[in-house]
């Protein structure tokens, strides 16, 4: 594949911040289509800020991903010498975390098709393969399960007899699991698009807990877009994963859901304030947009003219051509829709419209959530 770039692509701050610079391009390569562009020169500059490089990569959830960059392209030296270790054995630690958390995520689909439960594992279980080759970049801490509103209770007593413990968190100064505060228990009451997560203690020392997150639609409780769940779980199919194979959203239901996934968390006030977006959130659309097929990019495309999803696709693909130059939003022939004004919207409590200042870029760079205030 080529990759032709732009000087503000290559420079996308003008020289204000080589580590945000050289972070997105590991985040857009991984290191796997395509050869470094100029911006890994950034590196080897005695001025770098690796230490900035390195905590950005953290917030973003791509530290394996910098790491495996840094070996796939020889440029393992170009950190100091005492983050090398720490850094490098983050991407084993991943490799390691998602063997475990597939082998569970199998048994967990055995199970389930033992109670009569259709679901399809969603984002990093099965995007370690269809997006990543398998290469351990694209971390993940739990395991993602999509199933039809109708199957609950069933997909809850067939957890709970593979030994989950429902409601519950895990403490990590004692080592177990506890009650989940009452507070987020009333929050999943009221919002019964997601079950309360589900917990299994391991006897691993690195994944000393495996968390499974149950949900049954598309977007959320509530939100004037839906996604019929009647006709996602119709079209789940199996996908490779190493060691075997697991039962997994269709491409097209795929790429709309890590694009619904994204709009829920950066539109909605509640998300943005305690959990605001990642990087990596965008290379995996990124990346799930360019694997598909002209024939899977059509399927979409007709998904969001037939379930109304405009708004929010524009919202996301938008910042996502911003990001990375990626073109979706035209050939989605969403233009239209994404003006400066709902671009830059959030949603607060009551259905109360927002807006933020600066771009997405400038909103990913910043430690803290962006400030919201009530739209003119």
């Amino acid at each position: 594949m080529t990759v032709r770039y732009s000087r503000d692509r290559l420079d996308p701050l003008g020289g204000h911040d080589t580590a945000w610079a050289v972070l997105e391009l590991v985040a857009e390569h991984q290191g796997l289509d395509a050869e470094p562009d100029a911006r890994a020169a950034h590196l080897r500059r005695p001025d770098f800020d690796h230490g900035q490089l390195i905590q950005q990569a953290m917030r973003h959830n791509l530290l394996p991903a910098l790491a495996d960059f840094l070996n796939r392209h020889g440029l393992r030296k170009a950190l100091p010498h005492r983050l090398r270790t720490p850094v490098l054995n983050q991407l084993r630690l991943s490799e390691h975390r998602g063997r475990l958390l597939t082998r569970e995520a199998a048994r967990v689909s055995d199970g389930l098709a033992r109670a009569g439960v259709r679901a399809a594992w969603t984002k990093g279980v099965t995007l370690q393969t269809t997006l990543y080759d398998d290469t351990a970049v694209r971390s993940f801490n739990d395991i993602d399960l999509m199933i039809a509103p109708e199957d609950r209770e069933r997909t809850r007593t067939a957890l709970i007899d593979l030994g989950y413990t429902p409601d519950a968190v895990f403490d990590p100064e004692t080592g177990q699991l506890k009650e989940m505060p009452r507070l987020d228990r009333r929050s999943y009451r009221m919002s019964p698009d997601h079950l309360p997560h589900f917990r299994l203690l391991t006897e691993d020392i690195c994944v000393p807990h495996v968390s499974v997150d149950v949900a049954n639609s598309l977007t959320w409780h509530g939100s004037a877009w839906q996604v019929p769940m009647r006709r996602v779980v119709e079209r789940i199919a199996p996908v490779p994963v190493i060691g075997g194979v697991l039962p997994a959203l269709s491409t097209p239901h795929a790429f709309l859901f890590l694009c619904l996934h994204v709009f829920r968390e950066g539109w909605l006030q509640r998300t943005i304030v305690t959990k605001d977006l990642a990087l990596s959130q965008f290379a995996d659309i990124l990346r799930q947009w360019r694997r598909s097929s002209p024939e899977v990019r059509r399927d979409v495309g007709a998904a969001v003219a037939e379930f109304g999803l405009a708004e929010p696709m524009a919202w996301v693909c938008a910042h996502t051509d911003a990001l990375f130059g990626a073109g979706i939003l035209e050939e989605l022939g969403l233009t239209a829709q994404a003006d400066p004004r709902w671009q830059a919207s959030a949603q607060g409590a009551g259905g109360r419209r927002l807006t933020w200042h600066g771009d997405m870029r400038r909103r990913l760079r910043e430690v803290t959530a962006p400030a919201l205030t009530p739209l003119p």
